[in-house]
């Protein structure tokens, strides 16, 4: 990278780091354990204080937003490629993708003729492809889905609810295709905006399985980051131990 391309990177983050700091004297300093899994979860005061910390990152960095311009291009063809790799989607299924941001995912899955649209706390201004939503609360009917989608796993506030949740709208058999990094123990790492984190993929894994998925596929993934894309079915429910 040039100096010039050095210095250009430094100022679009400046924003971004100016708000992190402000958060940081109320949101998300700790972390909590998820009961015997091996996941933990950053701890709130409150509900409204999640909202607020997943809101803003989109808010500081559409500031300066040549870099998402950029992005959004680069992980559309990359995930439509991956997508097509799997061989399972045929086009004309009905997609929800979770925590879409500016919606990159949801073009991939247009890409691949399928219906597709997105949620998210902060979908930005006058965006055609994402809803505002939250991904815990859906306002989708039971059932109603053939696949949902999420690379903002890491985001999630409650991750038994947040499943639960995609189980609830997605048809029997239905996909749920997540791509998630590495976990720490596997060199993977937090940053500020991460509300969950894994000590393995496998950990995740895991936990997700106790509600119904059963997982068809596993692939290595560089880009957006180091990690898997994994594709799950809703298979037959399965009891959680209380």
């Amino acid at each position: 990278m040039s100096w010039d391309m050095k210095l250009f990177d430094a100022i679009r983050q400046i924003p971004d780091k100016i708000g992190q700091h402000y958060l940081k004297k109320k949101i998300g300093k700790s972390w909590g354990d998820h009961q015997q899994n091996k996941i933990g979860e950053r701890l709130y005061k409150d509900y409204s204080d999640y909202i607020q910390h997943q809101q803003a990152k989109l808010k500081f960095k559409t500031i300066c937003p040549v870099d998402l311009e950029d992005y959004d291009q680069k992980y559309r063809t990359a995930l439509a490629q991956r997508l097509r790799q799997f061989g399972g989607i045929r086009g004309g299924e009905s997609v929800l993708c979770l925590g879409a941001r500016l919606g990159s995912e949801v073009k991939a899955f247009l890409d691949l003729r399928c219906f597709a649209v997105g949620v998210d706390l902060n979908p930005g201004k006058a965006n055609l492809y994402v809803l505002p939503g939250d991904f815990h609360h859906l306002q989708f009917a039971d059932a109603s889905l053939d696949i949902a989608f999420s690379n903002s796993v890491d985001h999630v506030y409650k991750i038994d609810d947040f499943v639960e949740e995609v189980a609830r709208v997605l048809k029997p058999g239905g996909l749920f295709i997540i791509e998630v990094g590495k976990g720490k123990s596997e060199g993977g790492s937090s940053g500020f905006y991460e509300t969950l984190k894994w000590d393995s993929i496998d950990d995740l894994l895991s936990l997700i399985g106790r509600h119904g998925f059963k997982c068809l596929g596993r692939e290595p993934i560089v880009f957006p980051f180091p990690g898997e894309q994994i594709f799950l079915k809703l298979d037959k429910k399965e009891i959680r131990p209380g």
